[in-house]
């Protein structure tokens, strides 16, 4: 419910570039593709798959209090968006290759039996369909009626609902589970902290969901997760993590349940496994961060939120979606965000002309001139394929905010002006409308 502009104003010819290891973040695609709208490289790329993320869905379960109506008087109830979304998810499981869905958390308002009671329906939908994992936020525990506040404490119908029997004996999540299905959660009967496996593209995954604020002992449980197994990519899900500041950790807050923030989070879990590549949050609006880990990895950290929007047509979320397609082959991960309820990609307030760049590129090859593009509102993350953890290759990115070069090569970055190849730091000079890398 806070919000980062996840692009940087730069140039003219070059408004936004954010930069992160190996990746190129833009926003959301262009508007106007259909529903079933699937990129010419999925069908190219028989490797690809999808991976869902619903961000909070409070608004389409607000039946207590009726926030929503509050905020926007003309919208009436909203679980339909709720529910189009896993409609949509099911009715698309085949063409894009949908392997899981996430949610990260604020599934409800205020933890109200209804409100859960929406929220069951939704993923009723594709219980048996398209795995998931569900992440809980401040608003799915204790509800406070007196202050009209969340996260009083932890007490939550969350397990009510959503039981791990629910997912344990669903024939549908055995290849999500180790025999020993219990030792995926964390409390005996609790659904808040767990993880389950993944194979898809030829890679190994675990996703791991930490609940709102994760205490000591859950990081701890989760450090031995993660340590134990070394050869699975791991996905971290919580829900408050990043704030709306551009790239920025969260820190102290005001909820009454005591806590790790997303500063403790990176740096007492996240920030100590090599094999931790990705984090999803939600809480706070759109934000992305990337970091380089204790071992050297780089660690992409992405956000999404649409309760609260800079678009006067998003109320609510208005059925908002992320699809991170992965590209096995080509090594990268494209996140679009989309509306099954309005039919569309996301496009930013302020189109921004971005450039971007092949991604398989030899780490000895010569600088490669690159068209500048237009592009709204889609990112491409670069993921390890082969034998190492990330493999090095080699990209330059033009980082707006400071109004450098960046090359990323052999593990190391690079700064403008320093060992750097004339071509490109002539091309930084020049600000010419192609971009040498």
């Amino acid at each position: 419910m806070k919000q980062t502009r996840i692009t940087c104003r730069g140039m003219r010819c070059m408004k936004t570039i954010t930069s992160l290891f190996l990746l190129l973040f833009v926003a959301t695609i262009a508007a106007g593709k259909p529903a079933n709208y699937v990129k010419r490289e999925s069908q190219q790329d028989p490797g690809f798959f999808t991976l869902i993320v619903l961000p909070d869905t409070q608004g389409y379960a607000d039946v207590r209090h009726k926030e929503t109506q509050k905020h926007w008087p003309s919208i009436g109830d909203q679980r339909s968006c709720f529910f189009k979304q896993t409609e949509w998810i099911k009715e698309n499981k085949q063409k894009r290759n949908i392997v899981m869905v996430v949610h990260v958390g604020d599934i409800t308002q205020t933890q109200h039996e209804e409100e859960w009671e929406i929220a069951d329906i939704a993923f009723k939908t594709i219980d048996n369909h398209v795995p998931f994992i569900l992440c809980s936020g401040n608003h799915d525990m204790g509800y406070s009626l007196k202050h009209r506040e969340t996260s009083h404490s932890r007490t939550s119908l969350f397990g009510s609902y959503f039981p791990p029997s629910r997912f344990t004996n669903n024939p549908l999540y055995e290849p999500h589970f180790d025999k020993k299905k219990s030792l995926h959660f964390y409390g005996k009967g609790e659904i808040e902290n767990y993880y389950l496996f993944l194979k898809a593209g030829g890679m190994k995954f675990l996703v791991i969901t930490l609940e709102f604020k994760p205490r000591d002992e859950t990081l701890v449980w989760a450090n031995k997760v993660v340590a134990a197994h070394p050869d699975c990519r791991i996905i971290v899900v919580t829900h408050s993590y990043l704030t709306r500041k551009k790239g920025q950790l969260s820190g102290v807050d005001h909820y009454g349940v005591k806590g790790n923030s997303g500063k403790s989070i990176w740096e007492k879990f996240v920030s100590q496994h090599k094999n931790i590549f990705l984090t999803l949050s939600g809480h706070d609006m759109e934000n992305l961060l990337t970091s380089q880990g204790k071992h050297g990895n780089t660690v992409h950290q992405v956000q999404a939120d649409y309760w609260y929007w800079d678009i006067p047509k998003i109320k609510a979320g208005s059925g908002f979606l992320r699809i991170m397609t992965f590209y096995p082959n080509k090594n990268s991960i494209e996140v679009q965000t989309y509306s099954p309820v309005l039919d569309e990609f996301l496009t930013r307030p302020k189109a921004t002309s971005c450039w971007t760049t092949p991604w398989q590129i030899k780490a000895n090859s010569p600088p490669i001139q690159v068209d500048e593009v237009e592009i709204s509102s889609c990112f491409i993350l670069h993921l390890s394929g082969g034998g190492g953890w990330f493999s090095c290759q080699r990209l330059s990115i033009l980082h707006s905010s400071c109004r450098r070069v960046c090359l990323f090569h052999q593990s190391r970055w690079y700064k403008y002006g320093s060992q750097m190849p004339v071509a490109i730091t002539n091309a930084h000079k020049t600000r010419t409308k192609k971009r040498l890398i």
